[in-house]
């Protein structure tokens, strides 16, 4: 059985000062000292200014330590646990950086977790994998939250705990067991969750129906449901669960009319996908809808409509990435 650490020598060190990573600052800085790998000079000077804030349905504040880069977090004291809440598209510049500053970042001569705090199906299977490391946990969040403007705090507008953490061979319970506690003191309620595939997969078939629509017609979650579109939100819902079933992940009868009850709890949404969109950012569509067309084509489920979407949103990278001036 994992052992983690004492509490008194807990140290956190999150990757990525987007809304997630500022959250995570905000609730386990509460608890123990965090620092945070910010690259941007305009995102660093606005912490520095505000501190690390959550408003809305989550209330909190903490004033951790910035740093430049991954290998800084060793010179800040190093870390327990590393959360790694970038863009799924980062993973593969965050696992080179880690695997080169892994051996001193420990504590007390204990190799950190590290969490994967994203989107999509796979983002903590390509960790493992990437880091050659199984000391990989993941979290599931039923949480939506948007950063201000002015950088000046994180405002989470839909909170539905408790959120989840697990680790995909069930070997690290402990530690997960801890995480989750400490978290939850910070007021991000979560839970142990021994299958968390299940919670995954969940998770992902639903960002996989909204996400992208929402992207495409520039609308929050319930401008989608109430509007021509929601027909393909069905359509990618009923693909998702057929693939999550054949794939094994058990789920109810009624799970697509559950999901509908629940999008329009979060009808005021606006969905990352559309945030990076607008903000002229790569997508997620490869952690999502493409995962699932994946999966889907080994086991057999046509996957049409996600097929369609997917083609819809890479084009607009295309377009954004590979040619700006056209």
């Amino acid at each position: 059985m994992e052992c983690f650490v004492e509490q008194e020598s807990r140290r956190a060190a999150i990757i990525g000062a987007g809304s997630m990573g500022t959250l995570l600052a905000a609730v386990l800085g509460r608890l123990m000292p965090v620092v945070l790998v910010c690259r941007r000079e305009d995102r660093a000077a606005e912490l520095f200014r505000h501190g690390a804030r959550v408003t809305g349905l989550i209330e909190a504040s903490a004033r951790p330590v910035i740093v430049q880069s991954v290998e800084d977090i060793r010179t800040a004291g190093g870390a327990t646990t590393i959360f790694v809440a970038t863009k799924t598209t980062a993973i593969p510049g965050v696992a080179a950086d880690l695997l080169d500053a892994m051996p001193a970042l420990s504590v007390d001569n204990r190799t950190p977790f590290v969490i994967s705090f994203q989107n999509g199906i796979d983002p903590g299977r390509e960790l493992m994998a990437r880091l050659g490391n199984d000391r990989v946990l993941r979290m599931v969040l039923s949480l939506g939250a948007t950063l201000a403007p002015d950088g000046s705090a994180v405002h989470v507008s839909l909170n539905q705990p408790p959120h989840a953490i697990g680790s995909i061979d069930g070997r690290f319970g402990d530690a997960c067991r801890q995480v989750a506690s400490a978290l939850s003191a910070g007021g991000l309620e979560t839970a142990y969750e021994t299958n968390i595939e299940s919670a995954v997969w969940k998770k992902a078939i639903v960002n996989a129906a909204v996400n992208p629509v929402a992207a495409l017609v520039n609308c929050s979650v319930g401008e989608v449901l109430d509007s021509p579109s929601a027909v393909i939100v069905d359509r990618l819902l009923e693909e998702g669960v057929a693939v999550a079933r054949e794939e094994g992940i058990s789920l109810p009868d009624d799970y697509s009319e559950r999901v509908r009850n629940l999008l329009r709890l979060a009808s005021d949404h606006v969905p990352s996908m559309v945030q990076d969109i607008r903000g002229g950012r790569e997508s997620e569509i490869g952690q999502l809808n493409r995962q699932v067309i994946e999966h889907g084509a080994k086991l057999g489920i046509a996957t049409r409509t996600h097929e369609t979407v997917d083609a819809l949103i890479e084009t607009f990278d295309w377009k954004v990435y590979q040619h700006p001036t056209s």
